[in-house]
């Protein structure tokens, strides 16, 4: 790509080999930004082409990928994003993770698209990258210093309140398996344990101070585009909830509507009632000092909370929202003055806030029922409910001490170490915590198993009609009862949701939440107007198919097959409520086959067929997974 002649991309690589200390600038190739539109689609072509199966995610040949869009810092609403991409501290498989705030567009505005770090370094390093300068910086003053105090720490020593910075905390360093990359002190690349990948390199941060801003091909449309669609947001059905209330609002709708609120390890479907009004949205509301949004952002679903009572009465804190509050309930602390303090400590010491209260609620369950006890908890009663031993045993996870060090294995490596028959109660797919109960329906089942990235929602998990709206067909996402349409919906979310990330935008304002927000046609006059480059919806929604194949096959490459397509014996055969029944076996197997089959991968082992992959441009992997023996030449 020649630099000057691009529009929406920035036109540059950045290549960092710690290792070596030496850092390369490379052009973007305009192939790779075409069929894989930049973010998490070009992430996952980097990864595929460089990092083989036998590099463990520890290992300083494995990449940690950092990926803007063409649509990162342009005035596109919520153009804020960027995506993280590792081989995956607790999948061992693919792995990648979305962040807003200002971090993506500070990195675009410097001139640069990626950043691609291998090896790792002899001692703690940083990246500064002041536009054009970019150079490895000495971080051993601010390792050991958690997210907040190493976020002051840079910008008194560069002289600069506004950069902005990613980072890890204590969790990254001590290799905590769900460690996050913080950005804007509140923000998080949380999933799949990147800041456990960059706190293997010796990576602590970068910094970031961009001034060039984001070169566009048609400034008049943008600007149109822009007025039209902040009326359609403004339009949308969940806009009121999602601006007054953010995330939050979910908490009433699944525990409510569709029952799915998982709570003290999934013994449970939903919040008892009796609990329940002390822990929902309005509860929540309660607590907002202030709103607060992404760049460019008229959503602002974020918030600035206090607490108003008990022990963490007037602490303040932001990044709050329906994940923290689900991490109580799995607890079976029902208390968001609790939820609000363990939100301020996971993000200031760097980790996901889910995958510590998961595999605390997992041992809380162990307690119960006998199999551990104070002598394996270093003496901390892990009950139900106890918000001192969940605090306490958050630290030990953070530096990896005592019982906290299993538990930062996260619960399908704890429970292999441990052993003792807890396996039964570690609730997870590839290795990843399981969000949303899959016995509350058949697309929700369906898309937590085949995600490539552990059971997740964020991947495939129909949550609005836009299935049915883009193919003219009945669907209801919210009866998820019929199989009907099932395969299919997941299929068009994960390719959709793929393009989104791609492209770097929020999917809160999109068909992933409602079918009247944000879709295809939107996407295809967005990067027109951006990047000057005709794409028509149905292009893009192939560019989809196209990313989350090459996710899948490197997969594939590291050994997964349809049999990693799965959940624990438990959501098989205990049922949680009578109107609620456990997943029929033969019918979810039987909903796979269906899955594979539109794919066009091999209904028996879920890789995708040497076919399929040329179909889509995929020849090279095509040909690596035939010489490989995975697939059939």
């Amino acid at each position: 790509m020649e630099k000057e002649k691009i529009f929406g991309w920035a036109g540059t690589i950045i290549r960092v080999d710690l290792t070596r200390e030496k850092i390369v600038k490379q052009p973007l190739p305009k192939e790779l930004a075409m069929n894989f539109l930049g973010g998490a689609g070009i992430n996952a072509k980097i990864l595929y082409d460089e990092v083989g199966p036998e590099i463990d995610p520890f290992d300083p040949e494995n990449r940690l990928i950092f990926g803007t869009g063409p649509l990162t810092g342009t005035m596109i609403p919520t153009s804020a994003r960027y995506t993280v991409t590792a081989k995956g501290a607790f999948t061992f498989a693919f792995a990648d993770s979305n962040s807003g705030g200002h971090f993506g567009p500070e990195l675009k505005f410097a001139g640069y698209d990626h950043i691609i770090f291998q090896g790792r370094a002899t001692n703690p390093v940083y990246l500064w990258i002041d536009d054009d300068k970019v150079e490895l910086r000495d971080a051993s003053k601010i390792w050991g210093k958690d997210v907040f105090q190493s976020d002051d720490i840079l910008k008194e020593e560069i002289g600069d309140p506004d950069i902005k910075i990613a980072l890890i905390g204590p969790a990254g360093e001590n290799l905590v398996r769900d460690a996050a990359i913080m950005n804007d002190r509140a923000r998080a690349a949380g999933w799949g344990g990147v800041g456990a990948v960059m706190g293997s390199k010796k990576l602590k941060a970068i910094a970031v101070r961009g001034t060039k801003g984001v070169q566009v091909a048609h400034p008049d449309k943008i600007e149109d585009l822009f007025q039209k669609c902040v009326e359609m947001m403004k339009g949308s059905a969940k806009y009121k909830w999602y601006s007054y209330y953010g995330k939050p609002w979910l908490t009433w709708l699944r525990n409510e509507k569709q029952k799915s609120n998982p709570t003290k390890n999934f013994n449970l479907p939903r919040v008892p009632a009796s609990e329940f009004p002390k822990v929902d949205h309005e509860a929540f509301a309660k607590h907002i000092v202030r709103w607060k949004g992404c760049f460019n952002c008229q959503m602002h679903c974020g918030h600035v909370l206090r607490g108003l009572a008990g022990p963490f009465k007037d602490v303040v804190g932001e990044g709050y929202e329906y994940n923290q509050m689900i991490d109580g309930y799995m607890m079976g602390i029902f208390d968001l003055n609790f939820v609000l303090k363990w939100a301020v400590e996971t993000n200031r010491l760097g980790i996901d806030c889910d995958g510590p209260a998961y595999a605390i609620a997992w041992a809380m369950e162990l307690w119960e029922r006998g199999l551990i006890s104070e002598k394996d908890t270093d003496g901390i009663k892990l009950e139900w409910g106890n918000q001192e031993a969940a605090l306490a045993m958050l630290n030990k996870i953070v530096y990896r001490e005592g019982f906290g060090d299993l538990l930062a294995e996260g619960t399908r490596l704890a429970a292999r170490k441990f052993g003792k028959g807890t396996e039964k109660f570690a609730h997870q797919v590839k290795g990843g915590r399981i969000e949303i109960d899959p016995r509350t329906g058949w697309a929700t089942a369906l898309s937590h198993a085949t995600s490539t990235r552990g059971s997740d929602h964020l991947k495939g998990m129909p949550l609005s009609n836009a299935y049915g709206k883009w193919y003219g067909v009945e669907y209801n996402y919210a009866d998820d009862s019929s199989t009907e349409h099932k395969p299919e919906a997941v299929i068009f979310f994960e390719n959709m949701n793929a393009v989104i990330d791609s492209l770097a935008v929020c999917k809160n304002v999109t068909w992933t939440q409602s079918e009247d927000s944000f879709g295809l046609p939107e996407f295809a006059e967005w990067m027109y107007a951006v990047t000057g480059y005709e794409y028509t919806p149905e292009q893009l929604l192939r560019i989809g198919e196209r990313i989350y194949n090459v996710e899948r096959a490197f997969n594939s490459k590291c050994g997964l097959t349809r049999d990693d397509d799965t959940f624990p014996e438990k959501f098989f055969t205990e049922p949680i409520e009578s109107k609620i029944k456990c997943l029929d076996r033969e019918t979810f197997e039987k909903l796979k086959d269906r899955y594979y089959m539109l794919r066009g991968w091999d209904v028996k082992t879920g890789h995708p067929t040497k076919a399929k992959l040329e179909e889509l441009g995929l020849s090279d992997i095509a040909s690596d997974l035939v010489k490989r023996g995975i697939i059939q030449g």
